[in-house]
């Protein structure tokens, strides 16, 4: 009991949730449509007053010759378009209304989720539980339409069934009562079957996701390689099959349920139409109903079984609307959001110009996992270049995100310039902050945008994405793409699209960087897809472009550290060694010892040409 109740519950929850947001987001839409199916759907009612009066004035001019056919010509009249206008009507089913609607609420939920998404703090995706409802909330964008839409035709069917129910009371209280039995015995059904199905989405959701991963496996180039390769199809198809025969029950349930609702439907509208019927003809046999009245009760009940009949579709698609905005409204109001009000009262001013990045984090994990970081206490001072290093693994990238305030520790606190990052008013930080990272996104537009939005306010500014592509190493490719900075990358959108390399796709990330004239630039693993020589051409650029900014370059290769003022080490999630790079050779350590290792990929005369042509001492030292 308490389980319904609270199911209930969440369907009137997220009704209200999901008209709110309907009415927020286009009420003229939500209006007119409601409206106008209103206004339609009691026309029924009206055409059978009007055919029983017109049927009763003519059986009485047959019958005694009083009367005429002109005096209800303006009836028949009148009748032909309400018959019409019902006929018209019948258009405005379910899909008409979705597809009328789509525009509207799909695309505006969509921009209401990914407006709402924005203020969610980035360390609650860290959670494996928030990740999957968030992707769960962010699939089911049509859930706003199908309650509109579907809760458009209800309301519609609602006020038909109303009207049609008050023919009914006018005729005979029996019929009234049969009805009533009727129509509340259709709607009991559907509401049993409507949560075995929510029952159904909610499985299938999960069984859905992981036949998909095993379907769109050999579709992938890379992932298709990989299975010619280890000749592994057949593991491959086993598994999908195993996912999709656990989709096939569910459906087969659902395909049950369906044609348990049809059946019992239409049993309950068989026996409703004998018993109407039979009344109806032992009220005629008695005197006490005319043939007017007959045929008006038989038109009634047909009309009423129109109506029930489109009740379950309109039903299972509102509360599979109900479903989605369920998980939407739960999602969005349970997780932390940063408080808009409170925006205006923010700091727009550094407390500790001379501090830029300040940490004391005791640890930060992912989920309930071991801490990726722990016992790390660090400043970093403005002006200073810092190298990063350490193996992969370390946590470099994680760090980098925690200095940026992406996310916050678990323990411990991280500040910018003497202030927490959310004591700050929004994208301050960003304003302040150029960063390239190792996982960049290229975009499916030009050449030229891809560089260009390093810097919005100049990114139609060919002289400066062209000085921003030869720091960054992408000069050489107007060389190779016909169109040059037009030249749109990726064909997920265009077949004409370049395709780049991993190397050339990282020059393209980092010359965006290079667009910034940010005081703080932060270079994460920019160069991880070139050979050694390319990477220190691509160090020098960087050293070229800092000209007094604070810096931070992070790389797992350490040949380039001597260009930094200082070098902090990471090993497995610690901060073990801070100091220069002749200190940290001297001491022998972590830093010492990976150098070693890496120094055959630095070689002398790579050193010569470097200081040659950089001016910068050789880097084998």
């Amino acid at each position: 009991m308490q389980a319904n109740r609270e199911r209930i519950m969440n369907k009137v929850l997220a009704a209200w949730w999901g008209i709110r947001l309907a009415w927020k987001i286009d009420k003229k839409m939500f209006l007119f449509w409601t409206v106008l199916s209103v206004g339609l759907a009691v026309l029924p009612a009206v055409a059978l007053y009007y055919n029983r009066d017109i049927i009763a004035n003519i059986s009485e001019y047959i019958a005694t010759g009083n009367g005429s056919f002109a005096s209800v010509t303006r009836d028949i009249v009148i009748l032909g378009l309400i018959l019409t206008a019902i006929g018209l009507s019948s258009r405005l089913n379910d899909d008409f209304l979705y597809m009328r609607m789509y525009d509207s609420y799909y695309l505006g939920l969509q921009e209401v989720m990914m407006d709402s998404a924005q203020r969610i703090d980035l360390t609650e995706f860290v959670r494996k539980k928030i990740r999957d409802e968030f992707y769960a909330a962010i699939s089911r964008c049509g859930a706003l339409t199908d309650l509109m839409s579907s809760g458009c035709v209800l309301v519609a069917r609602l006020a038909s069934m109303i009207s049609l129910l008050a023919v009914a009371f006018t005729v005979s209280g029996w019929i009234f009562i049969a009805t009533i039995v009727y129509v509340a015995a259709v709607f009991y059904l559907n509401v049993v079957f409507s949560d075995r199905v929510r029952v159904v989405w909610s499985e299938t959701r999960e069984k859905l996701r992981r036949a998909n991963y095993f379907e769109k496996l050999p579709q992938d180039g890379d992932t298709a390689k990989e299975i010619r390769i280890f000749d592994c199809l057949e593991q491959v198809k086993k598994h999908w099959e195993n996912a999709y025969r656990e989709i096939e029950k569910t459906d087969i349930r659902r395909a049950r349920g369906i044609a348990q609702l049809t059946f019992f439907s239409r049993l309950g509208f068989y026996l409703f139409m004998v018993f109407v019927i039979l009344y109806s003809l032992v009220q005629l046999a008695a005197g006490r109903l005319g043939p007017d009245v007959l045929l008006m009760v038989y038109t009634l009940c047909l009309n009423i079984a129109d109506v029930v009949s489109s009740v379950p579709k309109s039903y299972q698609q509102m509360d599979y609307g109900l479903y989605g905005l369920d998980l939407q409204r739960r999602f969005f109001e349970t997780m932390a959001k940063e408080d808009s009000g409170a925006e205006q009262h923010k700091a727009h001013e550094p407390l500790d110009e001379e501090i830029c990045f300040e940490a004391d984090i005791r640890s930060f994990k992912y989920n309930d996992e071991k801490p990726v970081l722990q016992n790390i206490n660090l400043k970093i001072r403005r002006g200073e270049t810092v190298a990063l290093v350490g193996s992969n693994g370390s946590g470099k990238t994680t760090l980098i995100k925690l200095l940026l305030g992406l996310y916050r520790p678990t323990d411990g606190e991280v500040k910018f310039m003497g202030r927490r990052h959310d004591e700050y008013r929004k994208n301050w930080v960003a304003e302040k902050v150029g960063v390239f990272f190792q996982d960049f996104y290229l975009f499916h537009l030009t050449l030229g945008e891809n560089v260009g939005i390093g810097n919005l306010k100049e990114v139609n500014d060919e002289r400066k994405i062209l000085d921003a592509m030869e720091r960054g190493g992408a000069i050489k490719l107007l060389g190779k793409l016909k169109k040059g900075l037009g030249q749109l990358l990726g064909r997920q959108v265009d077949k004409d699209g370049a395709m780049l390399s991993g190397g050339e796709q990282q020059r393209v990330a980092v010359s965006r960087t290079h667009m910034s004239d940010k005081e703080v630039l932060i270079f994460d693993e920019p160069a991880s897809m070139l050979d050694p020589i390319a990477e220190m051409e691509q160090f020098f650029n960087i050293k070229k472009k800092l000209a007094g900014r604070t810096a931070i370059l992070v790389s797992h290769r350490i040949g380039f550290a001597r260009l930094a003022d200082r070098i902090l080490v990471l090993d497995g999630g610690r901060l073990v060694e801070d100091g220069t790079h002749d200190e940290l050779i001297a001491k022998g350590g972590v830093y010492a010892e990976l150098f070693q290792k890496q120094a055959h990929w630095y070689d002398t005369s790579f050193g010569d040409v470097a200081a040659t042509n950089h001016g910068y001492s050789r880097i084998t030292g």
